[in-house]
């Protein structure tokens, strides 16, 4: 008998002394969409949401919306995850599913999903704004300084300057050189750059001039 452990497997000469070993690369996950992806082949691409009467909404885009907005987007997505979920629970009380049910259940998977996490990313939203400092400050102080607030976050940055300078121009005198005396006010200054409100200017102590009395009549 023949000893099977000492059996030595020869290669052919022509299949040369190494083996083509292939590159081995990682498949794709498919269905991993636990982030915002990045555009391009292999990349990760935004995340958005297909609504019904807004079309595409990304998750970048909320901070620009109004507050009806928000809240009109919100109750459509809670519509759409409301709807995914009944389809859900009808595919699991069916006994069996065909091969379009299945992929009906993962693409209904994947969309509640992402339903879900454009839910969430509204709520961190609105909870932002809630909780906004500035925007307190600023409606404590007065209604123009709170709607500034709100345009300044709001509105593009060309476009907030570009509005808070005809009004400035609109309301301040200009010099005979045609600028406006209010683009130079600190104040003013402070708005376009930060979230400081305007400090309150105190207001000025009168000042009474008493003409001297003749030196005959001093007592």
């Amino acid at each position: 008998m023949f000893d099977t452990s000492s059996r030595i497997t020869r290669r052919r000469s022509s299949a040369g002394p190494i083996p083509p070993q292939r590159p081995q690369q990682p498949r794709p996950r498919l269905r991993d969409i636990s982030g915002p992806r990045e555009s391009g082949v292999g990349g990760q691409r935004p995340t958005f949401l297909t609504l019904r009467d807004h079309g595409k909404v990304y998750v970048a885009d909320l901070p620009r919306l109004s507050d009806g907005q928000l809240s009109q987007i919100a109750r459509e997505a809670e519509e759409v995850f409301e709807s995914l979920n009944r389809r859900l629970e009808e595919l699991r009380n069916q006994l069996t599913l065909s091969q379009v049910d299945q992929d009906t259940r993962i693409r209904a998977t994947t969309k509640r999903d992402v339903t879900e996490r454009f839910l969430a990313s509204i709520a961190q939203e609105q909870e932002l704004r809630r909780s906004n400092p500035a925007l307190r400050a600023a409606a404590g102080e007065s209604l123009a300084r709170a709607f500034l607030e709100l345009a300044r976050h709001r509105l593009p940055g060309a476009t907030f300057d570009s509005l808070l300078e005809e009004a400035l121009s609109a309301c301040d005198p200009t010099d005979p050189e045609g600028r406006s005396p209010s683009s130079h006010d600190p104040q003013v200054i402070r708005l376009l750059q930060g979230n400081t409100p305007p400090a309150v200017r105190a207001e000025a102590m009168p000042v009474v001039l008493t003409p001297d009395l003749p030196r005959d009549s001093a007592v």
